[in-house]
């Protein structure tokens, strides 16, 4: 490895540290995640800064994704003009990977649901599908959980998988916690695999480019590894699907699909492509992609414009809106058509999507006026000026033909 590359391993390690140590300013107040005195007063400083000083947190935050989306970009430069090869791609994304499995979920409580939902099977001997945590109010957790009035709405699968780091973490608090984050976070890898090992066979090329797209997205990052939100496992599913469908593994792969949907149902909108490309034979794998990423984007559109509440899709709330983990349904497929004008669009919706954070960081919550029309703004902000610049650069292309 040259040192241009150590050093951009560096650089890498220094922006997801900082964001892993800036995430547990907002560790909530009702949990304590070490009697250690040490993890106690870093908990309490940053505590200070995330809950106590939200205006100067929203701005740290800003220059991170700006920071993290800029060396991403920059990154993907590199790799299109072959000046980093597959060695330094392996270790940035295993070094992102694992210094993100120890940030807090500072952007979403979900994970602490899947915790009780195993808990409720292994501690308590309960059905999470006719049993809340709100059924178990002495459980210390709860002090510290969000939607504990819901049942479980993940699927059977999910259930089953979640019960491996639970069982790891033997009742205690910070070992299921960090169990759960090693085991989704290992999903990441496995992700970056896959996309790896499918444009090796369908577009050897860009097979460094388009992997390093997704597993150094620090959308994927932060949603899939820091977050640690459960549509990273569906994502697997639906790449392994398509990895062994190019290999002329069409049973697995339709048992790939079949598995995804017990997680959540969504994966079963993507059944008719394969049937006319893996039996039929009336589309190329390239247009089954494209099937796909249009299928799941227009799903998530009127999934999330229209206040639904769908069976292991949705969270149980009824006030539903597009969230930025939703893009695990689309965009790990377009890092297997690495085209440039998609993936503009693509990391342009990325950079919206992170963005939507602000308001809930700098007020604490969404009930702030206005705060649903800036989230809408800033979501499609990016994508709209990478329509416009794509489309004047067309129109200026067709006028020197002419």
């Amino acid at each position: 490895m040259t040192k241009f590359e150590k050093a951009f391993l560096l650089v890498n390690f220094i922006l997801y540290g900082s964001l892993a140590v800036f995430s547990y300013a907002y560790v909530d107040l009702n949990l304590t995640i070490s009697q250690n005195p040490l993890a106690l007063k870093f908990v309490s400083v940053m505590q200070q800064l995330g809950y106590f000083n939200r205006p100067q947190a929203t701005l740290i935050y800003l220059f991170l994704i700006i920071f993290t989306f800029s060396f991403f970009i920059f990154n993907l430069w590199l790799f299109y003009k072959l000046k980093v090869g597959l060695k330094y791609l392996i270790v940035s994304t295993i070094t992102s990977t694992l210094v993100l499995v120890f940030a807090y979920p500072f952007l979403s409580s979900d994970l602490f649901n899947y915790l009780f939902d195993a808990k409720i099977i292994l501690n308590y001997q309960s059905n999470p599908y006719t049993h809340r945590a709100l059924d178990f109010p002495n459980d210390e957790w709860i002090r510290f959980m969000r939607w504990i009035h819901r049942t479980s709405p993940y699927g059977p699968l999910w259930l089953g998988m979640s019960l491996i780091p639970a069982a790891a973490g033997f009742g205690k608090f910070i070992l299921n916690f960090l169990a759960f984050k090693i085991f989704i976070g290992a999903f990441h890898l496995v992700n970056s695999f896959l996309i790896y090992k499918t444009l090796s066979k369908i577009n050897p090329k860009l097979a460094l480019f388009g992997t390093a797209f997704y597993s150094l997205n620090p959308l994927f990052l932060i949603e899939g590894v820091v977050n640690a939100h459960n549509d990273l496992v569906v994502a697997t599913f639906l790449l392994t699907s398509i990895f062994l469908l190019v290999n002329t593994k069409k049973t697995y792969a339709a048992v790939a699909i079949f598995a995804g949907t017990l997680i959540k149902y969504i994966q079963i909108l993507t059944l008719p492509w394969y049937l006319l490309h893996g039996y039929f034979k009336k589309i190329s794998t390239g247009k089954l992609i494209i099937s796909n990423i249009l299928t799941m984007a227009v799903f998530t559109y009127l999934y999330s414009s229209f206040k639904i509440t769908v069976p292991f899709i949705s969270s149980g709330s009824t006030q539903v809106q597009f969230q930025p983990w939703y893009l695990f349904w689309t965009i790990p497929l377009v890092a297997l058509i690495p085209k440039p004008s998609l993936l503009a669009l693509a990391i342009a919706v990325s950079i919206g999507a992170s963005l939507r954070y602000l308001p809930y960081l700098y007020y604490g919550d969404w009930s702030q006026p206005g705060t649903i029309n800036f989230m809408q703004i800033v979501t499609l902000a990016p994508p709209i000026v990478v329509l416009i610049a794509l489309s004047v650069k067309k129109f200026f292309k067709s006028s020197e033909k002419n």
